[in-house]
């Protein structure tokens, strides 16, 4: 395909998806003659399509056209038919392909589903040229050609061209839109200057995450056991605190007469065994007298 051609055909689709709203994917009907002339000339109808239109496209095709396929025997061409997407028409017999396509495509005057047209009937593209917004491709020998918008489709085109530029100068409430959103513009402003975020006070910052050993994972028995030898050290760590009474006078009147008695017993204790003493000493002398004075007799 030549870089004019295919510039051309992508200013068509683009005008396509914005003034008639056409979607990706594109949805493309394809007609029993076009399937059986790629056939005949060993031309791969989806690549076509593809390389054509420079979108994703979305084959679909009537039960009639399909049932002319059946009639013509054509092996190879049913099976192409059959990679595409069944389009129903709701018509009683088979109509032919003219018919059928332009039932689907022509809806009150205008191209109510967005179809892109892949034809070989001449006539077929005469009828849907009347419609406005109908993308029409056929096949010229080995090369698939989009055709250029039909007359109809320019004037819808101009139509929505001209009412963009000159909308808002023919409506009266046009100054008072403009002021609401300025308004409102200024508002959101006012409000992004409020959210604004603080800025952060420079500070001592913590460690390093990623140089801090990280913790083992416990698990719940561990934690539990952790919890039972922190409530044993608890309690043996800390010492008990002994209560002081304060003792009443009556009682210190009797442990002051009882140590008067323990004193008064141990003095009479020491007196017994002084007089014990001296009487022991006694005796010894007076032997020893008696013994003096029976030496003397003697001599």
């Amino acid at each position: 395909m030549k870089q004019k051609r295919a510039k051309s055909y992508r200013k068509q689709m683009h005008t396509l998806q914005t003034t008639f709203k056409f979607k990706t994917p594109i949805q493309c009907v394809v007609d029993s003659e076009s399937i059986l002339h790629a056939e005949q000339t060993k031309f791969d109808l989806v690549k076509g399509v593809k390389r054509t239109i420079q979108v994703e496209p979305k084959f679909f095709i009537t039960q009639c056209c399909i049932n002319h396929l059946y009639e013509s025997k054509n092996q190879p061409a049913i099976e192409i038919a059959k990679t595409m997407e069944k389009r129903r028409c709701g018509h009683k017999g088979t109509l032919s392909s003219h018919d059928c396509i332009k039932s689907i495509t022509c809806v009150n005057g205008e191209n109510k589903f967005r179809y892109l047209i892949v034809t070989q009937d001449e006539n077929l593209r005469k009828s849907l040229r009347k419609v406005p917004g109908v993308p029409l491709i056929y096949m010229n020998r080995s090369v698939m050609i989009m055709e250029p918008f039909s007359f109809a489709t320019l004037r819808v085109v101009k139509m929505v061209e001209a009412g963009k530029l000159t909308g808002g100068l023919n409506n009266p409430n046009a100054g008072k839109h403009l002021r609401d959103e300025k308004d409102e513009e200024s508002v959101d402003d006012a409000d992004k200057k409020d959210e604004q975020p603080k800025k952060k006070r420079k500070g001592p910052k913590g460690p390093n995450p990623l140089s801090i050993k990280k913790k083992k994972a416990t698990t719940p028995d561990q934690k539990q056991q952790k919890k039972k030898e922190d409530d044993g050290k608890d309690t043996d760590g800390k010492k008990k605190r002994k209560r002081s009474h304060k003792k009443k006078t009556a009682d210190i009147s009797e442990a002051q007469a009882a140590d008067n008695t323990e004193t008064s017993t141990e003095k009479k204790v020491e007196k017994d065994t002084t007089v014990t003493e001296t009487t022991s000493e006694k005796p010894e002398k007076e032997t020893g007298s008696k013994t003096e004075t029976a030496t003397e007799d003697q001599t």
